[in-house]
């Protein structure tokens, strides 16, 4: 596996769009945390779980990285812009409390470029941050295809304590 960071963010990427999920596995660390997408805080397992049930709904899905920079913010930080796009051709069905399954609809979905801030060691991915911005991350998604997040509950909005957790396996 590849120790240079930029180049670790951009094999994970292009695992995770491939559908390549042991890849994908391997290059995250077992302490893995995703930010900014959705509410709550995703760890490994939810992490990895979301991403194949959006591949099963859009098999095109794309993360359109560019500009993926080693980051001033720190020694591990890298840096990149990213552009979600996918087709609704499948269900999306997700274990979110409150979110029906969304039948196929055929829309494309482009959702407004971001920042992701990765911090990357050792070949590893141990957090991944998307920028908040309006009409993006999963509300955004939902959006597009003419659903809408339910009513925000506390399994989505307190952090992961690591303990039972079933809202996103």
């Amino acid at each position: 596996m590849s120790t240079n960071r930029v180049e670790t963010v951009k094999t994970l990427i292009a695992a995770l769009q491939s559908g390549d999920m042991e890849l994908a596995a391997r290059i995250l660390d077992d302490t893995f945390t995703m930010t900014g997408f959705l509410p709550k805080a995703l760890n490994k397992e939810q992490f990895l779980s979301l991403q194949d049930a959006l591949l099963l709904a859009m098999p095109d899905l794309s993360y359109e990285l560019a500009e993926v920079v080693r980051s001033d913010k720190g020694e591990d930080t890298v840096t990149a812009h990213t552009t979600l796009t996918g087709t609704h051709t499948d269900t999306l069905s997700l274990p979110l409390p409150g979110l029906e399954s969304i039948p196929a609809t055929g829309i494309h979905v482009t959702l407004p470029q971001t920042t992701i801030t990765c911090q990357a060691a050792q070949g590893r991915v141990k957090q991944l941050d998307f920028e908040n911005v309006t009409g993006g991350g999963f509300s955004g998604l939902l959006q597009q295809l003419g659903s809408e997040l339910p009513l925000l509950q506390n399994e989505w909005t307190e952090p992961d304590t690591g303990e039972d957790d079933t809202t996103v396996q």
